[in-house]
């Protein structure tokens, strides 16, 4: 509990992922109110040309809260 899975194009290096996952797990923990050791954060890159296609199903199903307009 929690886990936030990031999917975004290539080419970020791992630091600036590992800062960004960072972030994400400070801002969870204090939104949220839970420790730290209980939040993982994943990545996923995914080509440009394969992102509309690959989003729209591995996000079926879920409650989406912001879509984006691609």
């Amino acid at each position: 509990m929690p886990h936030l899975s990031v999917k975004l194009y290539p080419g970020r290096s791992e630091a600036v992922k590992q800062a960004f996952a960072d972030k994400l797990q400070d801002f969870v923990v204090k939104e949220l109110g839970c420790e730290p050791n209980v939040v993982s954060v994943s990545f996923k890159e995914i080509d440009p040309e394969k992102w509309k296609d690959v989003i729209d199903d591995e996000i079926a199903g879920e409650e989406v809260y912001i879509e984006s307009d691609f």
